[in-house]
């Protein structure tokens, strides 16, 4: 595997990315020079910028008091924000991690390509980026759950509690590769399957209104659909809500494992979650950023953490969030 050193990187790093984003041409010249040096600010102190998805979401929330509490062990200062799911709004937090010369980012991307301009003016002012939760385009370094692995195990327990057959529904959420990866792993589940028959696939915004509303829109139009994925946890329950309005018996999944679905196992159509630890996220990437600042070297490729299955049956075993 190769391995990354930002102490000063290489010329052709910037380019690459350019080249991956489709942009025109970096000012002429190569970057031989490290203009901003990593490790520690002007007081000793490594300093670390971070710019999560939405405070809207536990998940995020969790994954972001994670990171406080871990800086506060290892005594590195940082900045937490959210990006309130705007990738306008992460891409100008980016920006001014970068006037504020920090050592290193941390980003949980709204939009895995569309956060790549930014990332690319960080790698330019010489600034390691760590992805976690989502790959994003620059990353130096990226940690994230094993969502094919979270989305084929719900959906396999979900085509198990159909008895092998049946037609299901797909709500699908944000452009970002957590999103893209559950997909991938539900499919799976399902072509394995030939007695399952999807149904409908339509994308919500990942929030349980939007879910709701776009659920209730393939039940009217699908009456005898027998379960839903959903890609998160809050999609979940707004698809449960849907159902429930309807008067429809389904079985519904999702992916997240946040307390506000887990109390819902065994009293509602929700029957199953792949839990993700947020918190496990956002230590690691904490970790990996400071190693970075102080110009370590780490593996390129992505850190996966295992995700679990939640039922009622098995949810005494985990450690619910949020």
């Amino acid at each position: 595997m190769s391995v990354l050193d930002r102490t000063c990187p290489p010329a052709k790093t910037a380019s690459k990315i350019a080249v991956a984003l489709g942009t025109a041409v970096i000012a002429a010249g190569t970057m031989t020079a490290c203009t901003s040096g990593a490790g520690a600010g002007d007081d000793g102190k490594t300093t670390i910028g971070v710019t999560l998805n939405a405070a809207s979401n536990p998940f995020f929330l969790a994954e972001g008091q994670a990171i406080e509490e871990a800086a506060a062990e290892k005594r590195v200062e940082v900045s937490v924000q959210y990006a309130n799911a705007d990738v306008a709004v992460q891409s100008d937090q980016i920006d001014t991690f970068i006037r504020q010369k920090v050592d290193s980012i941390i980003v949980d991307a709204v939009d895995s390509d569309g956060v790549g301009p930014a990332l690319l003016r960080a790698t330019q002012a010489n600034i390691p980026v760590v992805a976690v939760d989502v790959t994003a385009i620059g990353a130096d370094a990226t940690v994230t759950s094993d969502n094919v692995q979270a989305g084929r195990e719900a959906c396999t327990y979900l085509v198990e509690q159909l008895g092998g057959s049946g037609k299901v529904a797909i709500v699908d959420g944000a452009a970002v590769s957590a999103i893209a990866d559950r997909m991938q792993g539900c499919r799976e589940a399902f072509d394995a399957h030939p007695g399952i028959e999807v149904a409908a696939t339509q994308r919500a915004d990942l929030t349980r209104d939007k879910a709701m509303n776009v659920a209730s829109t393939i039940l009217t139009a699908n009456p005898d659909v027998d379960g839903f994925f959903g890609v998160n946890d809050p999609t979940a329950i707004g698809i449960s809500l849907a159902a429930q309005q309807k008067g429809t018996d389904v079985k519904v999944v999702g992916v997240d494992g946040a307390k506000q679905l887990t109390d819902l196992l065994g009293k509602s159509s929700i029957i199953a979650t792949s839990g993700q630890d947020p918190a496990q996220l956002g230590r690691s990437g904490l970790d990996i950023a400071v190693r970075l600042a102080g110009g370590e070297k780490v593996d390129s490729a992505p850190t996966l953490i295992p995700t679990v299955l939640v039922t009622a049956d098995t949810i005494t075993a985990y450690k619910t969030w949020g």
